[in-house]
C-alpha cells in the first residue's frame, strides 16, 4: 500500500500542477467557478506535498512508515470529502 501512496501522491501533485497552469491559462472549468477549482488545485497541491514530504521523513528515519502510511491515506481522503463539499456548495 505505501508503493501506490506514493505513486498516487506524485499523480495528485502532477495533475494539481497541470491544473493550477491550465487555469491560470484561461481554462475555464465546466464543474466549477474557475475560483473553486485553483482553490482546490491549491488543497490538492497541499495535501500531494505533505504526503511526499513524508516520505523524505521517513526515508530519514524521522516519521515511522505506518504514520506515513495511515495519515496519507487519510489526508487523501479527506481532499475528497472536503472538495466535494466545496464544489457542491
Amino acid at each position: 500500500m505505501l508503493r501506490y501512496l506514493k505513486i498516487f501522491g506524485w499523480f495528485l501533485f502532477t495533475f494539481a500542477i497541470v491544473g493550477i497552469i491550465a487555469l491560470l491559462l484561461g481554462v475555464e472549468p465546466t464543474v466549477a467557478t474557475a475560483r473553486q477549482a485553483l482553490g482546490l488545485m491549491i488543497m490538492q497541491t497541499a495535501v500531494s506535498s505533505l504526503i511526499l514530504i513524508g516520505f523524505r521523513l521517513n526515508k530519514n528515519q524521522q516519521l515511522p512508515t505506518k504514520a506515513l502510511l495511515y495519515g496519507g491515506w487519510a489526508l487523501i481522503i479527506l481532499l475528497v470529502i472536503v472538495g466535494q463539499v466545496w464544489l457542491n456548495r
